[in-house]
């Protein structure tokens, strides 16, 4: 039972990280000014999903929402944040039973304005 528990719990929170950044980037891509683009690697012999990456680069705006979504996201998985003078980079790590899912976000810090941003979600199927 307890092992039961247990492994239903780090399904939900893998799946977390999935609603909150996904949710934001689905949103950024809907609301214009921002290029999306999604790729899928199949198996050529049985068409399975092997993997699916997916970019995103917002233009002309904030990128607050997608921010958040990856700190709100930082104890659902490996995450990461590196940073030098003017661009930092977040990247979240997150593994189920049936898939490991890479988010990465680069983004340009000028004063307390984020820009120029890059996320990359990478999803690899088991």
């Amino acid at each position: 039972m307890l092992i039961c528990t247990m492994a239903l719990l780090m399904t939900t929170l893998g799946l977390s990280a999935q609603n909150a950044i996904d949710k934001a980037v689905d949103e950024y891509s809907s609301i214009g000014k921002s290029t999306f683009t999604s790729a899928v690697e199949r198996d050529p012999n049985t068409r399975k999903v092997l993997k699916v990456v997916k970019v995103l680069i917002p233009t002309d705006m904030t990128i607050s929402k997608l921010r958040k979504a990856f700190f709100s996201e930082q104890e659902n998985g490996q995450f990461s944040l590196m940073s030098n003078e003017d661009e930092e980079t977040m990247t979240l790590t997150v593994e189920t039973e049936k898939e490991n899912r890479v988010y990465m976000m680069k983004y340009t810090q000028s004063g307390a304005s984020f820009k120029d941003a890059k996320v990359t979600i990478i999803i690899r199927y088991k």
